[in-house]
């Protein structure tokens, strides 16, 4: 199979199919993404020089506000929230589709609530909203204990499969620290017992 290289000319879809390609490169190359489109003066490609220093740019500062909406341009149907609903601080509005599945509550909610508060830039932000994850994992297996719904443990962390397919060394040791546990619960529970007496 040939390796793909650089060349001047355009390659076509059926020639991309049959080389390979180097990381970076377009799987089915354009048939204008070559270097001979380059304008040999660089100041002709559009937007150059958008970086240079304010004061030689004409523009700056009396440059207007996009006026696009979205990315997608404007958006006839927005998505109505019937639920609180958390927005970075840093962008003003709403989507125009976004997720309302699980309303945030209790604390967790609250956790939520704070870590908007600040900026997407600070672990602050980040840090809560992780803390946040774990709390409201802990309620929900409160209340779902209470509904009679608890959770399988050994189904759900996979115990059968960890005896069928687990090396022989680790399924022993899981059966001691296991054996070490119920021993160490049936004394705890003899000398209370005892303590009653």
């Amino acid at each position: 199979m040939p390796v793909a290289t650089h060349t001047e000319e355009n390659q076509t879809p059926e020639i991309a199919k049959g080389m390979r390609r180097s990381i970076g490169e377009d799987a089915v190359p354009a048939p204008g993404h070559s270097t001979a489109n380059v304008p040999a003066d660089y100041r002709q490609v559009n937007g150059w020089g958008v970086d240079l220093d304010p004061a030689n740019r004409p523009a700056y500062p009396k440059e207007l506000p996009s006026t696009v909406m979205t990315a997608r341009g404007d958006v006839k149907h927005w998505q109505e929230p019937h639920t609180r609903v958390h927005v970075s601080n840093e962008h003003p509005n709403l989507t125009p589709a976004f997720g309302a599945s699980r309303p945030p509550h209790g604390l967790s909610g609250r956790l939520r609530d704070y870590a908007y508060e600040f900026g997407e830039a600070t672990n602050r932000h980040w840090m809560t909203l992780i803390l946040a994850d774990r709390v409201d994992m802990v309620e929900t297996m409160i209340m779902d204990a209470f509904r009679g719904k608890g959770d399988n443990y050994v189904a759900e962390k996979a115990w059968p499969a960890l005896f069928k397919y687990a090396p022989p060394k680790k399924k022993y040791l899981t059966l001691g620290v296991a054996a070490l546990g119920v021993a160490a619960l049936g004394l705890a529970v003899a000398a209370a017992m005892r303590k009653d007496d």
